[in-house]
């Protein structure tokens, strides 16, 4: 039974107020109602009873819980910093708005933009026909099966992006002149200059550049942080030596 439930039922279920959730769709698509007078005599009553029973059940399911279905078709990348730069600007962009669409539709975009590459075997365009169709083709796959691959997706995000902050965290060199001066500021631009440097280092024009590896990417910026870190230690160091020479 659980199988006949969609990823777009999901809104349904998901209804704090029980007699707000819509279980008339439920009861068609899961159990087969139809509008006919003997349906709605024998069979309605038979099977009320047992769709509240069955949305109750599921409501009551810890989604965080549903675990990665790994024989769905689906295919998911590796590693989620494996997708292009692009896909990781707008998927980091949806799930700081997870409001902006219903749990449904955010799911399905979240688990689309991280997939689609994976799947289609073609460059990720957002406003193109072939990834909406992707997206509600995601609406209507088995709702557990979705969840599982959220899940898995947002806690991706959730190590890659921890891992990343770790690695530039331990090489980052703090500009006291530009903090002082509204350096906090030009962050903003952090996507902008991203590409404008991913044109530099890797020879490519802007629509290249957006289709780059968010690993590589990310991992050139690191390189050169890296490089900045050691130069201000040493940095560093010549000053504290001559200071010592002029204190002796």
């Amino acid at each position: 039974m659980r199988d006949k439930f969609k990823l777009r039922h999901l809104d349904i279920l998901i209804e704090e107020d029980p007699e707000k959730r819509d279980t008339s769709i439920l009861m068609k698509e899961i159990l087969g109602y139809k509008q006919s007078f003997f349906s709605k005599t024998k069979w309605f009553l038979k099977n009320f009873v047992k769709i509240k029973e069955i949305t109750n059940e599921i409501v009551s399911i810890k989604y965080e819980d549903i675990e990665l279905d790994k024989e769905h078709h689906i295919k998911y990348p590796a590693a989620i910093d494996h997708i292009s730069y692009l896909q990781m600007v707008n998927l980091q962009s949806l799930t700081n708005s997870p409001n902006d669409f219903t749990m449904s539709e955010h799911m399905a975009r979240v688990i689309a933009i991280a997939t689609y590459s994976e799947n289609k075997f073609s460059k990720y365009e957002p406003e193109s026909e072939s990834f909406i169709r992707y997206k509600n083709y995601i609406l209507e796959s088995k709702m557990f099966s979705m969840i599982g691959l959220y899940t898995f997706i947002m806690d991706g995000l959730e190590k890659v992006g921890k891992s990343w902050d770790e690695k530039f965290l331990s090489v980052e060199v703090i500009d006291e002149d530009l903090e002082a001066h509204g350096g906090e500021q030009l962050q903003q631009f952090n996507i902008i200059n991203t590409i404008k440097t991913i044109c530099s280092d890797f020879n490519c024009d802007e629509s290249e550049a957006w289709h780059k590896s968010y690993y590589m990417v990310m991992s050139n910026s690191y390189s050169k942080a890296y490089a900045n870190y050691i130069q201000k230690q040493i940095q560093i160091t010549k000053e504290a030596q001559i200071r010592s020479k002029q204190i002796n």
